[in-house]
């Protein structure tokens, strides 16, 4: 990435991941969790912004419970964070916008960027991924907030959409408008057209262009999350944001914040095999099966049992699937989960129903 700005990962590990519920939990969401393969799924987005390929060295942004196991996850892969930003409580991603915008200016300068991402996400092609943020940082470099849209693969009614307005260059667009989930018919139609993208939550901008827009748009959380920065308690590579400034902080994502009302808006498509991990259903899709076309992960046994998402966590007893079909059987050591795959979208109405310390 020669002659452009330096670009730092800002990996955002919050949230719990409840509809992958009874593995991911508020003390150990599915980031922090093996679901794709022998790593991490933060691990596998660490390693996606390689120093070798002109990337900077990554921040990650976390609750204070989780600092401990951030760190030892990202050392695991040989990877030492330039700073883990802790939140005291949950606010949404644009008070994180903020934070990483304020530690990377402080860092480098207002002309550096920011690539943020989520930790809980699944790329296939990390090279392509590469090539787009690359493209990305020419638009980035103009002034505009770039967010990456994932390439539609089928009318997925879960997923925000970004309908891609002028070409901006080869590669990035103007955004004609941010769409929120359709119907069906809807996602149908959006992806016959194929003016859309899945909105992916992956942005990357200039730490100063960022700050002068939620100066404009929210100066409220601008305020808020500046206090919670300068209040901050550092100890050792781990900064801890004031809890009763940040308390006090909006809670709202980056979308409604700032990109559904800038003008500096850009979108570069994203062919890379994306997906949000946000469901066991997901999880099934992108695993290896076997000759039965179940996915198993931990201890197994199965007879006649087709089609199946089979998953053990470690400590937990094992699974023994005699005649079934298209189920999903998490088990952890806590809590056992069964539901027929194409319901396991669903699991948020059977969350409500659990005690929170359950979750």
């Amino acid at each position: 990435m020669t002659n452009t700005p330096v670009i730092v990962p800002v990996i955002m590990c919050g949230g719990a991941g409840t509809r992958l519920w009874p593995l991911s939990t508020r003390e150990s969401p599915k980031q922090l969790h093996a679901l794709t393969g022998a790593l991490t799924l933060l691990q596998h987005t660490v390693l996606r912004c390689p120093q070798t390929q002109g990337f900077a060295p990554p921040i990650l942004v976390c609750a204070d419970r989780h600092a401990d196991q951030v760190l030892t996850q990202c050392l695991a892969v040989n990877t030492q964070p330039t700073a883990i930003i802790t939140e005291p409580c949950p606010r949404n991603t644009a008070p994180c916008a903020v934070s990483a915008a304020l530690a990377v200016r402080q860092q480098y300068d207002d002309a550096a960027q920011v690539l943020l991402l989520a930790a809980d996400h699944y790329i296939a092609d990390g090279d392509g991924f590469i090539v787009a943020v690359q493209h990305g940082t020419k638009a980035a470099a103009k002034g505009h907030i770039v967010t990456f849209g994932a390439q539609p693969t089928r009318p997925a009614t879960g997923y925000g959409y970004i309908r891609k307005g002028k070409a901006l260059d080869e590669m990035a667009f103007g955004v004609a408008a941010f769409v929120e989930k359709p119907d069906e018919e809807t996602a149908k139609a959006y992806l016959h057209s194929g003016d859309y993208v899945w909105n992916a939550g992956i942005f990357l901008f200039s730490a100063g262009v960022m700050l002068a827009e939620m100066e404009q748009y929210r100066p409220d959380i601008l305020r808020a999350a500046t206090l919670a920065w300068e209040a901050a308690r550092q100890v050792q590579s781990c900064v801890h944001l004031d809890g009763a400034a940040f308390a006090a902080c909006p809670a709202e994502s980056v979308d409604y914040a700032v990109m559904e009302k800038t003008q500096c808006a850009a979108v570069v498509p994203l062919d890379v095999g994306w997906s949000d991990v946000g469901a066991w259903s997901a999880i099934y899709d992108l695993a290896d099966k076997d000759r039965e076309g179940n996915t198993r992960h931990g201890r197994i046994i199965s007879l006649n049992a087709e089609n199946n998402l089979l998953f053990s966590d470690k400590d937990a007893p094992m699974i023994a699937a005699l005649g079934i079909e298209n189920l999903a059987v998490i088990a952890t050591n806590k809590a056992v989960l069964v539901t027929p795959l194409d319901q396991a979208d669903d699991i948020k109405a059977l969350i409500a129903k659990l005690e929170d310390k359950d979750l």
